[in-house]
């Protein structure tokens, strides 16, 4: 199973990142390729994204749950798709006046073309955790 971790700091407080992962609409704009988010209730929420691996692109319906919030500290989650399933994790750590940021992502192909999905999948998953990275920093730190 392809799995990506980056760690980052922030330069906002812990409570302001919690609320900022908290909230699926806001995180949603940081993960690559997603289009929209559907939240369906407290712990559930339907994706739109479109996956590009190599030339080809794919636009996908993912449903998350989120398994564990833990405030200021931890968030667990879990995601659906029809060949592909993923679960992540994001962990806090207050880092002077900013934050410590560990995110996880890991993911399995499923069906007769998961041997080839997850070569690509570890391929382009660093750079995909990277980006989502980059995009929340960018957003919390304006």
């Amino acid at each position: 199973m392809p799995e990506g971790t980056v760690a980052f700091d922030v330069n906002a407080p812990v409570e302001k990142v919690w609320s900022f992962l908290s909230d699926m609409q806001q995180v949603g704009r940081c993960v690559p390729g997603v289009e929209n988010v559907e939240v369906l209730d407290a712990t559930h929420a339907r994706w739109t994204l479109t996956v590009k691996i190599g030339p080809l692109s794919q636009t996908i319906k993912v449903l998350t749950e989120t398994l564990e919030q833990i405030p200021l500290r931890r968030g667990r989650f879990r995601a659906e798709a029809e060949n592909i399933a993923m679960i992540g994790a994001t962990e806090l750590t207050p880092a002077g006046k900013g934050t410590r940021i560990v995110y996880t992502m890991a993911v399995n192909a499923k069906g007769p073309l998961a041997r080839i999905m997850d070569h690509f999948m570890r391929t382009m998953l660093k750079s995909q955790t990277e980006e989502f990275a980059a995009n929340v920093k960018r957003a919390l730190e304006g």
